[in-house]
């Protein structure tokens, strides 16, 4: 069921346990959506993971005119410009200090869903799509405590640019999962590709699933890596 919680930073949407949560799954939606969007897979987390709590916060930003949320703003977001090196890197070198200022936002968000769940850090997975999937990283690699897992499901990279993010930078190293479509055509797979090159390049334990013919999105192969990723890190 369906419960919309005002008490915590950002309002959301969540899926509770009858009981006392023993583990905890928290969602970032990608640009333009909002929590709801992603609470659509919690039907199925929930047969698989009857004891977890799944918060699906909205992004703090509304955009006005077209609806939804953003984490920060995308403006000159270009998917063609992604596929191309170094174009691609100074763009998305740009989005870290953006990404830095929402995370004073996602970072407190997710101080208070350990608070809310009452399960502690080593059970509690931080996800993300597009977007969302960058900022879930992020905020994961400079949490004070180390998580369970990170996963980015079509994520934006994380970039070590040396003045907003640098390895040294980082404060908690959770196993991180990526996942992404060969065919996503919003955030091309040169994006995922260096994604994996950072991370694994950082020192960081990265596990990456490709999956084929998916564009941006998520379809029941990229879900059962998902729930393959949180069986793992409920354990």
């Amino acid at each position: 069921m369906k419960q919309i919680l005002t008490d915590l930073p950002l309002r959301t949407y969540a899926s509770l346990p009858e009981g006392k949560p023993e583990q905890a799954g928290v969602f970032f939606h990608g640009y333009g959506a909002d929590g709801q969007d992603l609470f659509n897979i919690s039907g199925v987390l929930r047969r698989f993971f009857p004891n977890a709590a799944f918060y699906f916060p909205d992004a703090p930003e509304e955009l006005g005119f077209f609806g939804g949320y953003q984490w920060f703003s995308l403006d000159g977001y270009d998917p063609a410009v992604l596929s191309d090196p170094a174009a691609g890197k100074e763009y998305l070198n740009s989005l870290m200090p953006l990404a830095e200022i929402a995370r004073g936002v996602t970072d407190p968000y997710m101080r208070a869903v350990l608070k809310h769940s009452g399960v502690s850090a080593d059970k509690a997975v931080l996800c993300g799509f597009s977007q969302g999937g960058l900022m879930a990283v992020y905020t994961a690699l400079r949490f004070p405590e180390k998580l369970a897992a990170a996963v980015g499901l079509s994520a934006v990279a994380v970039m070590f640019d040396g003045k907003t993010f640098s390895p040294d930078k980082i404060v908690s190293k959770p196993p991180v999962t990526l996942i992404h479509g060969d065919a996503d055509n919003v955030v091309p797979p040169p994006v995922f590709e260096l994604n994996q090159q950072n991370l694994r390049n950082a020192g960081l334990s990265v596990e990456s699933f490709v999956v084929p013919d998916l564009m941006h999105g998520i379809d029941e192969t990229a879900l059962r890596h998902l729930c393959s990723t949180l069986q793992k890190s409920f354990a």
